[in-house]
């Protein structure tokens, strides 16, 4: 049992039919980037990368699975049917937004964030991406190319110093894995 108070309830959506064949990223050597599964969502594994995330407590965890995750795609990094990363991102928006991304601490720089990124990309071709994230991802993104300032504090965490992420269009185009 993860803790969800609900079950994870997904709507047909883009990724589902656009990540029905897994991507293999040549940079990840066997690690394919998929639609994310429900039955994925009510892992362990799961949780610890959403914790990642979002460094909230439980009961703000399981408010982001009830409240905003149903309304995003989600993304998943999987190696061997373990799940190694994940990103949501709402795509109707322009620029497209990443609202969460984590990578597992053991398989950090072995391309899953980058690959994750990038198939974002590829289903939103010609249009920005915008990512909002503290210390501790900024460097990520300025390594993806993003443009990066800083921004209004966030509520959720108010001691953080937050960072706007925006890769323009031309930039992702120009952008190689």
């Amino acid at each position: 049992d993860a803790g969800f108070p609900v079950p994870w309830q997904p709507a047909v959506r883009l990724t589902s039919i656009l990540c029905g064949v897994p991507w293999d990223h040549g940079a990840m050597s066997g690690a394919m980037i998929r639609a994310l599964r429900q039955e994925e969502i009510e892992t362990p594994e799961f949780r610890s990368l959403l914790w990642l995330a979002a460094e909230v407590d439980d009961g703000q965890l399981d408010a982001i699975v009830c409240r905003e995750l149903p309304r995003l795609e989600l993304l998943a990094c999987v190696d061997d049917h373990r799940l190694k990363g994940f990103l949501a991102f709402e795509p109707g928006l322009d620029p497209v937004t990443i609202h969460y991304l984590a990578v597992a601490e053991d398989a950090r720089g072995e391309g899953c964030g980058r690959a994750l990124v990038e198939r974002v990309r590829a289903l939103a071709p010609g249009r920005s991406l915008y990512a909002e994230t503290d210390d501790d991802a900024v460097a990520f993104y300025g390594r993806l190319g993003f443009e990066v300032r800083v921004c209004a504090a966030d509520p959720r965490w108010p001691d953080r110093t937050r960072y706007a992420c925006l890769l323009s269009p031309t930039e992702c185009e120009g952008q190689t894995a």
